[in-house]
């Protein structure tokens, strides 16, 4: 009878923590459905932030540089596929040292997206 109630309090509490959860952001559920869909490609990390940068959401990307701020600024946004591709090939082109972050940027600016630095 004992094991009985401790079980049951413990369900009753965990149901308790479920029911008070609010429901999820669009954000969160954006973030849910982009790791979803970049599970299967190559560099899902980058598919993930182009997913989200595509859903109208500023991520937080690692360039060669370090971190930037990156958000598309093109009504619609462009799909993620041409956002990873950008995201890649500025990356690239930036090369290495203390102006990579800057350079990033330059780059990604007249493809369409905002970014700014932490």
């Amino acid at each position: 009878m004992r094991h009985q109630l401790w079980v049951g309090s413990i369900a009753m509490l965990i149901l308790a923590g479920c029911a008070s959860s609010g429901p999820l952001s669009r954000e969160d559920m954006d973030s849910a459905e982009c790791s979803a869909y970049a599970k299967p490609f190559e560099h899902s990390g980058r598919m993930k932030h182009a997913c989200m940068i595509s859903r109208g959401h500023e991520r937080i990307y690692s360039s060669n540089g370090g971190w930037l701020y990156v958000r598309s600024s093109t009504t619609p946004p462009q799909s993620p596929e041409t956002i990873a591709v950008d995201l890649k090939a500025c990356n690239d082109v930036s090369g290495m040292g203390y102006k990579v972050r800057e350079q990033f940027a330059r780059c990604m600016g007249p493809r369409g997206y905002v970014v700014r630095l932490p």
